[in-house]
């Protein structure tokens, strides 16, 4: 029990220490003296030396919003990186499935110009070859495809 309370002391007058006053001074060689009690020697300049204090608080206040403002900043920077990678991948998925949907289209012109039968389903169900005026407008319409999904 002894050893806790010495400690607890400790700690307890240790910040009175550090509040004390210190004083400095040269003497007469040149040397530089602290002290907590100023000079008995009359005529030696002794200048008192207060605690730290802390930077007023309108300094504070504006290094805190200048603090606020850099990370605001950088969140900004980081959001727009973001937003440019992910564009970059939407453009490059589109980029991908218009390269997809031109080469669906250029086989499908491909098989009708060679002269491939086409078919279709009827109302029925059942499937039925491509006439000429249906296969003329399937040839139209694949042909437009190409147009749109190849430029």
């Amino acid at each position: 029990m002894r050893p806790v309370v010495t400690l607890l002391s400790v700690f307890v007058l240790l910040p009175l220490a550090a509040a004390a006053q210190v004083y400095t001074w040269k003497d007469a060689g040149g040397r530089i003296h602290y002290s907590d009690q100023p000079p008995i020697e009359h005529g030696l300049d002794a200048r008192k030396m207060g605690p730290m204090t802390s930077p007023p608080p309108e300094a504070t206040a504006a290094a805190r919003k200048q603090q606020a403002e850099s990370e605001a900043e950088a969140r900004k920077r980081r959001l727009q990186a973001k937003e440019a990678a992910g564009k970059s991948e939407k453009e490059k998925s589109a980029l991908e499935e218009r390269q997809k949907n031109c080469e669906r289209a250029r086989s499908a012109l491909q098989g009708i110009e060679s002269g491939q039968t086409r078919f279709r389903i009827n109302d029925k169900g059942d499937r039925e070859a491509l006439d000429g005026e249906a296969r003329e407008a399937e040839l139209a319409g694949v042909r437009k495809s190409v147009a749109d999904w190849c430029k």
